[in-house]
């Protein structure tokens, strides 16, 4: 059934009618509270005309369009929210009177309902609200509620569920006032970033799930697609500490598998396409101490599982969504934190002990560098040629050589044979748990980064690269497919490269390692490398007795 001009006129007036008498007591200076008829009269006529915008859209525009509305409306909210302040009293029984406390959460949240009904997807009234100030008295109202519930301890149950959905219901209010309308949200959202303005902060840091996906919503709705309304949240010490609340909330309802999860996800999501990961690293730091001994926090790594999520997801999606672009200044960048993380790393080596825990010594770097070596491995295929050498020229492969003599220096590497042949395995050849596969990883970025790139491959050749990857076309339960990897580097670095076949085909063998030695030994085998360079395998008895014809021993046989 439509709506007439006439039942338009008549909601209109139903509102005007019913503020009538709290706005005279407002103007006359009265500070006495307000008749009881007077208040109910007020929030039953607001709730009734707010939830007769859900239900007729049209209803919308022409109550919005009425004269005199929006002034009307931004005065009956200042009067709720001096009503409210003078019932509600921060402390710890909350309220002196419980009916008339009762009577103005009421009236506050029935025009909280108001407001977000009118302007659902009317950008006009999202304008007129916005100019009418609405926003002010609106946040003041929730910025004191917030306070309250945080506060009081001795209020009852009800109460306090009162307070809480009349906060939702205003959180709700300045998503709509915003959503969709990029010229409020242009005016609206730099507000929520000033060193007074914590409304934000206030709201994430509840333990209501339905308050803080409103306010998820909120922001995803304003910086979506938008780098400039991004930026507020890492160019400001609010948006900083925002983001933070995020990543720490997103561990957590990860744990807990809470759908809220989902929106934390849409935003980071946004901005790494936004190509604003390095903003995102730099405006999570916990500080600039030229002294500190570990680079990354809980925050970073936070964000970058958020990252390798992504990606990964991205990698495994069969749907027509764009992926996700990775700009070459944000992988420049992860060449930085690589070099700095395996700086120190190196500089924190020496406090290692047997029995220690790589968080005991290294923080949370390690963590970080795995991630961010998960990154290098999903990126590096999708790189021409240039872009790969930009990355070697920025120091990314010397970086890797280093980390891989620095791991094999930490943790030699280890077999199963070599590990059940003692008694006891000492500490410092199981690697910690942030160290596993570290090695296995890095080979396989080398591999990627000299795949059908000849200046990559002179420059690894050149830095003495090519002999390290080499050393690792061994077994190591350590570093699972280490062997393949290393071997599918080698393939990449000799691939239409004569000068990288010629070293490789100038290398002398140096016989068989002495940990494999041991492994064949136990297993009654015996290894000899021959003339050609060729490994000989057999059972020890008949090389012994072959060796014995000969004239020699097993002793003067290099192995």
């Amino acid at each position: 059934m439509s709506t007439t001009p006439e039942d338009n006129e008549d909601y209109s007036a139903r509102l005007l009618t019913a503020w009538q008498p709290l706005l005279e007591r407002m103007n006359a200076g009265c500070s006495a509270p307000p008749a009881y008829e007077h208040l109910a009269a007020a929030t039953s006529a607001v709730n009734e005309v707010a939830k007769a915008l859900v239900k007729k859209p049209e209803l919308r525009v022409q109550i919005g369009s009425t004269p005199g509305i929006w002034p009307s409306l931004r005065n009956a909210f200042i009067f709720s929210r001096n009503h409210l302040f003078c019932v509600y009293g921060v402390g710890k029984q909350g309220v002196a009177c419980p009916t008339r406390a009762e009577r103005a959460v009421d009236l506050a949240a029935a025009h909280f309902q108001l407001v977000r009904n009118l302007c659902a997807q009317v950008q006009s009234n999202q304008k007129d609200a916005w100019e009418q100030g609405l926003y002010e008295p609106a946040e003041e109202i929730m910025s004191y509620l917030c306070s309250w519930l945080t506060s009081t301890k001795d209020c009852c149950t009800m109460m306090k569920d009162k307070v809480s959905k009349c906060v939702n219901m205003g959180t709700q209010m300045l998503a709509n006032m915003m959503t969709g309308n990029p010229e409020v949200q242009d005016k609206m959202w730099p507000r929520y970033f000033q060193e007074d303005a914590d409304i934000f902060k206030q709201l994430l840091s509840t333990c209501d799930i339905h308050r803080v996906m409103f306010v998820l919503i909120c922001i995803h709705n304003c910086i979506h697609k938008c780098p400039e309304r991004c930026k507020y949240m890492t160019q400001t010490p609010l948006g900083r500490d925002i983001l933070k609340c995020l990543l720490a909330k997103a561990q957590k309802m990860l744990q807990e598998e809470c759908s809220a999860f989902d929106f934390i996800y849409a935003i980071f999501s946004n901005m790494i396409e936004l190509d604003l990961t390095p903003n995102i690293m730099d405006a999570i730091c916990d500080g600039m101490d030229p002294h500190r001994t570990r680079i990354l926090s809980q925050y970073h790594v936070t964000f970058l599982q958020l990252l390798d999520g992504m990606l990964d997801a991205q990698a495994n999606r069969s749907d027509d969504r764009p992926p996700i672009e990775i700009g070459i200044d944000t992988a420049i960048f992860f060449v930085a934190v690589t070099k700095k993380l395996v700086h120190s790393i190196s500089r924190n080596a020496k406090q290692v002990k047997d029995n220690m825990q790589a968080t005991d010594v290294f923080g949370l770097d390690v963590d970080g560098l795995v991630l961010i070596l998960q990154f290098f491995a999903r990126v590096t295929p999708e790189l021409g040629p240039d872009a790969k050498m930009k990355l070697v020229k920025a120091g990314l492969a010397d970086t890797l050589l280093t980390l891989l003599n620095l791991a094999s220096k930490l943790y030699p590497r280890s077999t199963l044979s070599k590990r059940s042949s003692s008694d006891a395995t000492p500490a410092s050849s199981v690697p910690p748990q942030g160290f596993f596969m570290i090695k296995s990883d890095t080979v396989k970025v080398l591999a990627n980064l000299c795949y059908e790139a000849k200046e990559v491959q002179d420059e690894i050749r050149r830095i003495g690269g090519i002999p390290v990857i080499l050393n690792e076309c061994r077994v190591d339960d350590n570093n699972p497919y280490i062997k393949e990897h290393a071997i599918l580097a080698i393939r990449n670095l000799c691939d239409g490269n004569t000068e990288n076949q010629d070293l490789v085909a100038s290398l002398t063998p140096q016989g068989i390692a002495p940990e494999s030695e041991q492994m064949l030994d136990e297993a009654g085998i015996q290894a000899k490398v021959d003339d050609s360079g060729r490994v000989r395998v057999g059972k020890k008895a008949e090389v012994e007795e072959i060796l014995a014809m000969k004239g020699l021993s097993v002793s003067e046989v290099q192995l």
